[in-house]
């Protein structure tokens, strides 16, 4: 993915203690490799190339995700033709990998993707003498 990089657009905000919200919004192909674990979706690689590189970091958690809906639909000559776009977002948590996927893999090639994640603050260092 040469030149890619830098077409994702970001921004953080504090989340909760102890974490950090990541937003994210980049077309595809993201550069990320996403795993199901712990009951979650996170990152299990990210693309060093990627449109994503700059703002998210292997281990986050993915807790929303955009997806494209279709609201009606019309039957043309026994052909049903999807009408009314909209793009939604999801929460992901509790909701299958393949689902999640599903709603990332739901954007065409030129829209963006909003991704959400979860990014744990690093411990902060012990002092010994402290203990």
């Amino acid at each position: 993915m040469p030149g890619a990089r830098g077409a994702a657009r970001g921004r953080g905000a504090r989340a909760r203690c102890g974490a950090r919200r990541v937003r994210v919004e980049a077309r595809k192909p993201l550069g990320l490799v996403l795993e199901e674990r712990r009951g979650g979706v996170f990152v299990g690689e990210v693309d060093s190339e990627g449109r994503c590189a700059e703002e998210v970091r292997v281990g986050d958690e993915l807790v929303q995700t955009s997806g494209v809906v279709y609201t009606n639909s019309e039957d043309y000559g026994g052909v049903q033709v999807k009408k009314g776009r909209e793009k939604v977002m999801m929460p992901t948590r509790g909701e299958t990998f393949n689902t999640v996927m599903a709603a990332i893999g739901s954007h065409p090639g030129h829209e963006t993707v909003v991704l959400e994640f979860l990014r744990p603050d690093p411990l902060p260092e012990m002092d010994e003498s402290a203990q």
